[in-house]
């Protein structure tokens, strides 16, 4: 059997009232939702409402409101979001961790002492990658801001909001080098986070775009 008109809005008001507004998951979980509903209403014989409450009550676990320290305890949206943004963002994660601590590692072993003309172009280059980071940072986060959609990727890209303020940090670096002229190891780590986290979202931001595309021609 096939629900009707206002049923369909019942099950659609209830994802509403659950926050389920994130388009790269409402059409799937609506649609298994109204699958379960008719398949059970079939197989048990039972009515709508009896069925309704029973399938609210399986479907309310993965609805409850949650966080992650993956993301910050104070971003917070259904459990079956945050399940899916870890699982997006994942990878990203990782490849990130790798590089923001192999190549500052790495070059604080090799100890490679730098002349004071170079620190001067290599402190003015640091900075300059700095602010259009930064700006960049800003520019996607204004965007971001705009678009009243929302997806997962939205919601992970959310979450890097404080780096907008982090970013600060590596332009009013004095200099990336030590007193023995290399490379300050903490200084070039701080710089990579700001390389990376301005990377990743803009990453996020055009996955976020592309599945606003996605649903609005589906």
């Amino acid at each position: 059997m096939e629900l009707t008109k206002e049923q369909l809005q019942r099950v659609a008001h209830y994802l509403n009232v659950k926050d389920i507004t994130y388009i790269d998951l409402r059409m799937e979980v609506f649609d298994h939702i109204v699958s379960d509903i008719e398949a059970k209403i079939v197989a048990e014989n039972l009515d709508f409402e009896t069925v309704f409450i029973d399938v609210k009550h399986k479907w309310n676990k993965h609805f409850r409101d949650s966080s992650s320290l993956y993301f910050g305890i104070m971003y917070s949206a259904p459990k079956i979001v945050i399940d899916k943004a870890k699982n997006s963002s994942k990878k990203m994660f990782f490849i990130g961790t790798f590089f923001i601590t192999f190549f500052p590692i790495l070059i604080d072993i090799l100890h490679l002492p730098f002349s004071g003309t170079s620190q001067n172009i290599m402190n003015f280059l640091f900075k300059y990658i700095s602010v259009l980071c930064l700006l960049f940072l800003v520019f996607i986060f204004y965007q971001n801001f705009k678009i009243k959609e929302k997806s997962t990727y939205s919601f992970v890209l959310k979450t890097q909001f404080p780096n907008l303020f982090f970013g600060f940090i590596p332009i009013f670096i004095p200099s990336y080098f030590t007193n023995e002229n290399v490379l300050d190891y903490f200084y070039l780590m701080l710089l990579f986070v700001l390389i990376l986290s301005t990377v990743a979202s803009s990453i996020f931001f055009r996955k976020h775009i592309e599945t606003i595309r996605e649903y609005k021609v589906a």
